[in-house]
């Protein structure tokens, strides 16, 4: 059984996610002269609230917070920038791809990779792979050293099935993290395995199918997929065997292709 690669925009490693989120202590950001804003006091409140909200995951207050600031001062890039991750949070992905572009056009952080980075991020978030591709290119020519932008520009060329290209870009980003002792996750190696199992190299994805369940053998999809390439291999037997695993962990879609006649075969 050949599934088709469902997008599942939430597998994404949150560690692996992280080397793109500004580590800033409040105390530390460079705020605009009090001169230039009408109500200092009230911005400076504003923006600290929004920043200690968006720390605690709090997103639907720090875009409150940073929207007053904005309104009292509104040529400050960060407010933008940060308001833009917020909005992340929140899923508003087209809200925080116009907060992101509004803090590029503007003087403050201007960490244009990691922006442009966070910008392709919600396009993916979107389903809009083109327009992700185009910002992951420009993080990727300003800074070619963080994993997560190879890790994600891969998983667009995943979606769009082009094989070599996303395999590529997983290679690349896993030296990156195993550089820097970073731990890979169960969703990459799947991830990894599919692509290799599109390239025609089974044995390749059943190794990286395997890694994924060794670090979380609960996940019914993994089973499946291993399933597939061992269908392919001529291995029947142990491909049913995975299929009935995966069922037996919940996951639905291999539920119905065994109860359908398709999948008689292995019911025998």
């Amino acid at each position: 059984m050949k599934r088709k690669f469902l997008i599942n925009l939430f597998l994404f490693p949150i560690s692996l996610l992280s080397v793109v989120f500004l580590q800033l202590n409040i105390s530390n950001l460079i705020s605009p002269s009090a001169v230039h804003a009408t109500n200092w006091n009230g911005y400076d409140v504003s923006k600290k609230s929004g920043l200690r909200n968006l720390k605690n995951g709090n997103y639907q207050k720090a875009v409150e917070f940073f929207t007053k600031a904005i309104k009292i001062y509104n040529r400050d890039s960060d407010s933008y920038y940060f308001r833009g991750e917020a909005n992340q949070g929140l899923g508003n992905h087209n809200e925080a791809i116009a907060d992101f572009k509004k803090s590029m056009t503007m003087d403050g952080i201007g960490y244009k990779a990691n922006t442009n980075y966070m910008i392709g991020y919600s396009y993916i978030q979107l389903e809009d792979f083109d327009n992700a591709l185009i910002h992951l290119n420009k993080a990727i020519s300003i800074n070619s050293d963080e994993g997560g932008y190879y890790y994600s520009r891969g998983y667009v060329y995943l979606n769009q099935e082009k094989w070599d290209e996303a395999l590529k870009d997983y290679e690349v980003a896993k030296v990156k993290y195993l550089k820097k002792k970073e731990k890979l996750d169960e969703y990459f190696y799947s991830e990894i395995g599919y692509v290799h199992y599109n390239l025609g190299s089974l044995k390749l994805a059943i190794d990286n199918y395997d890694k994924a369940i060794e670090i979380n053998p609960k996940e019914g999809f993994f089973y499946s997929d291993k399933g597939d390439a061992l269908y392919d291999l001529g291995k029947k037997e142990d491909a049913c065997a995975n299929y009935i695993k995966s069922s037996k962990l919940g996951y639905e879609e291999i539920k119905d292709y065994l109860n359908s006649t398709d999948g008689d075969w292995c019911k025998k």
